[in-house]
């Protein structure tokens, strides 16, 4: 997965970190171990590299594509 040079603003990046944070603790433990974290952070940058801001939707996208990996 490729990101841009993008910039975010301070509240964008306070958005992404609750995300994260939030879309981690979402994840049962064997979820968890099956994840590395960083990878839901690609996941999440990359929503917002194009455009997208809504917390709710950077975490359903995020973890959509957790959920899709983990059952391949």
């Amino acid at each position: 997965m490729t990101i841009t040079n993008a910039c975010y603003d301070p509240e964008t990046i306070q958005i992404m970190k609750a995300v994260l944070e939030e879309s981690w603790a979402s994840l049962q433990p064997d979820q968890q171990r099956n994840f590395v974290k960083s990878d839901l952070a690609q996941r999440i940058l990359a929503a917002a590299a194009h455009g997208e801001r809504d917390p709710l939707r950077l975490r359903e996208q995020a973890l959509a594509t957790a959920f899709e990996t983990s059952t391949h």
